[in-house]
């Protein structure tokens, strides 16, 4: 058999394996990613064929191997098609699903092959696998071979990464490992989390080119499709919300259509919202036209008022920060500068905030009019490198001592400035400045990247984890959201685990 004849679609396999077991065959599974077939991946295959008398192996796609966005190094179609050239494997197929759970239900192989390895390391996923394989009347075969790691290889030898890159994650994996960093985020699933911010939902509208209108100077588009993201402080209440014991969010609706159903609807199960409403305005809204093919924006279109909130409202919010910041050990505040957060908010937050984490962040809408220096502190600060040197009026040169002098300022415990694919820079009085470089391999959109460095960096810095830790964890977050379109894909406990665990083997 040709080994393009061995990859099969998952429904015609399955009907295949029922057939196998009619014929009183016994059928053996191996499933997972097979990145980079080395010498441990063959001699694991060749003991399982030996285990019956037809092995199949099954892939796992593309979307749901979730090792960070720079993986897998292979396509799924040659990764099937590297296994199928195997003599010892007799079919191949493709998974459909993030796990085998539903494969081991859908196949109902005889024995289910893992490596040993995963004899002591019986994660939940394992254990779901085990369930599911004994309801089958399935037997579990761990093969004891020679340990090799696909991940290692490729970082050491096919690494994405500038070598400047692949040097500084060598030194994290020496310096740290990832059980040091993972440890730092379990520790935050008993922290509770207050996020202050306003509501703003962004808008993608996505469209053709129809080229020049025929009777005036502007191109014309065709309308394609649109989606809604409900960005600003819900994002990064969501981003927390993950990792956190209790996330409460604090939002800024408009009085005017606020959409809070909506916005509820996009929440997380783990964020309590208390939704104030700013009077005589509409919720944040921002639409932007893209053209669909390249994802290129086109323009955008803000709808808001973005005056400050009258004495009245407040008030209300005054009340509210002084009701629940002290309840909380980190209160997060995403400020947009849109009226929200009025200079007396600003000095009751921090006067009332225990743990006070800030980014004032610099926008179309508020552009010459957001001071960082409004805040009299915040034990943890996170900037824009444009915001920075915007705040000193400064076009270039180095931040080294700007960063020092702004953390002096606010009397912050860490300074962080990002610089987009430049990485970024972490301050401490105590260590100075620390450089890390971006870890973004594929750059789809970057609306989000900078809530999201700002959310895990927040909770590194409220756990005094290193300044090295609390960058490298930024850096990862922002990766994994700037990946996919509009933030479509929010941060997740265990994809990130993976992920970390993959750059730093």
């Amino acid at each position: 058999m040709a080994a393009t004849d061995k990859i099969r679609p998952l429904p015609e396999l399955a009907k295949l394996v029922e057939g196998l077991h009619r014929e009183g065959k016994r059928v053996v599974l191996c499933h997972g990613c097979f990145d980079l077939l080395h010498i441990g991946h063959l001699r694991y295959l060749q003991k399982a064929a030996r285990l019956g008398d037809v092995l199949v192996v099954t892939v796992t796609p593309d979307r749901f191997v979730n090792k960070g966005p720079h993986r897998p190094a292979f396509p799924e179609e040659y990764r099937a098609e590297a296994l199928a050239s195997l003599t010892c494997v007799d079919y191949v197929a493709i998974n459909e699903t993030p796990t085998a759970v539903e494969l081991l239900e859908l196949l109902k192989p005889d024995i289910y092959a893992k490596g040993a390895e995963y004899r002591e390391n019986r994660t939940p996923e394992i254990q779901r696998e085990e369930a599911a394989l004994a309801a089958t009347g399935g037997e579990m075969a761990y093969i004891e071979e020679v340990t090799s790691s696909s991940t290692e290889l490729i970082n050491r030898h096919l690494s994405p990464f500038p070598d400047t890159t692949t040097q500084y994650l060598a030194h994290m994996a020496e310096q740290y490992g990832p059980g040091p960093i993972l440890d730092c985020l379990e520790r935050c699933s008993q922290t509770r989390v207050l996020v202050l911010g306003e509501v703003r939902i962004e808008e993608y509208c996505y469209c053709e080119s129809l080229q020049r209108s025929a009777k005036a100077p502007l191109v014309a588009m065709r309308y394609l499709s649109e989606e809604r993201f409900a960005m600003g402080a819900p994002a990064v209440a969501n981003y927390l919300a993950e990792f956190c014991g209790e996330v409460r969010l604090l939002g800024m609706l408009g009085a005017d259509n606020p959409q809070e159903e909506w916005v509820r609807s996009q929440l997380s199960p783990g964020v309590e919202p208390v939704f104030l409403h700013k009077p005589s305005a509409p919720t944040i809204t921002k639409r932007r036209y893209l053209e669909a093919y390249f994802g290129q924006p086109l323009f955008e279109l803000f709808n808001m008022n973005d005056e400050p909130l009258d004495e009245e409202a407040e008030g209300v919010l005054c009340e509210q920060v002084r009701e629940f910041a002290p309840a909380y050990d980190l209160v997060v505040v995403a400020d947009y500068g849109l009226g929200m957060l009025t200079d007396r908010a600003v000095e009751v937050l921090a006067d009332q905030a225990r743990f006070l984490a800030v980014s004032p962040q610099v926008n179309a809408g508020n552009f010459g009019y957001q001071a960082f220096t409004k805040y009299p502190r915040a034990d943890y600060a996170c900037l824009a490198e444009q915001e920075m040197r915007l705040e000193y009026r400064t076009r270039s040169g180095d931040l080294t001592p700007l960063l020092a002098d702004l953390g002096q300022r606010l009397q912050a415990k860490r300074v962080v400035v990002t610089r987009g694919k430049h990485g970024a820079l972490a301050w401490s009085p105590e260590t100075g400045v620390h450089e890390a470089p971006s870890l973004a391999v594929r750059v789809t959109d970057r609306m989000g990247g900078g809530d999201a460095f700002f959310a895990l960096s927040s909770l590194c810095a409220y756990q005094e984890a290193p300044l090295e830790i609390m960058a490298f964890v930024g850096n990862v977050a922002a990766a994994e959201v700037i990946a996919s379109m509009g933030a479509r894909a929010s941060l997740e406990k265990l994809p990130l685990r993976r992920h970390i665990e993959s750059l730093l083997k």
